[in-house]
């Protein structure tokens, strides 16, 4: 929470760092519905372009799915993964300002997750939990429209598709027999996945 704390801070200075006083604070206000929450900071650097900061962080809860084991069984199991992070982004505007118009940018992303499971297979040996810490990596490339309304406010539709990548592909899971059994984690954890949303804005 600290280094969300940070980067928070960071974000909000680095928009004070205007390109002929522009820059937009916003968050994505559909997040919450999943459980993610966000702040960003965009900032014109030229006539045409600018950089971003989005800090973030979230927390998803699946109460019932089934983890296959690795020997194909299959056991009903809880998990929970949580994550804080942050994405730098660069924008080109094909408008006459930049953070006014349509636009096309590539972006990183960095998150350090936290995923808890726990499997009820309804004995000592097919009962336990394990934790695991890891980081996501990814990298992709995106487009849409920034709208500015009244002059004080903005709202920012876009999409895309980006690379995902994860540090970790399995997990010791301690049964409660005292067993320790080595599983593949029950994410993928490399694949493309597509980056839709919208932001609302306060321009500076």
């Amino acid at each position: 929470m600290k280094k969300i704390f940070f980067l928070l801070l960071f974000c909000l200075s680095f928009s004070e760092m205007s390109f002929a006083q522009q820059a937009i604070i916003k968050t994505n206000p559909l997040n919450p519905l999943l459980g993610r929450y966000t702040l960003g900071a965009e900032v014109a650097i030229t006539t045409h372009s600018s950089l971003s900061l989005l800090v973030s962080c979230s927390k998803i809860t699946f109460d019932e799915f089934k983890y296959k084991t690795g020997n194909n069984s299959k056991i009903a199991g809880e998990l929970e993964l949580k994550s804080w992070g942050f994405m730098p982004e660069y924008r080109y505007y094909f408008s006459e300002q930049a953070l006014n118009g349509f636009f096309v940018g590539a972006y990183a992303n960095y998150a350090r997750m936290d995923l808890d499971i726990s499997v009820n297979g309804g004995t000592n040996e097919t009962s336990g939990s394990a934790n695991a810490k890891f980081n996501n990596y990814g990298l992709g490339l995106m487009t849409g429209h920034n709208f500015f309304i009244k002059e004080q406010f903005s709202i920012d539709v876009f999409g895309g598709f980006g690379l995902f990548w994860y540090n970790l592909s399995k997990v010791n899971i301690k049964y409660q027999n005292d067993d320790v059994v080595e599983e593949k984690i029950p994410i993928p954890i490399v694949g493309l996945f597509p980056r839709i949303g919208v932001n609302v804005g306060y321009i500076f």
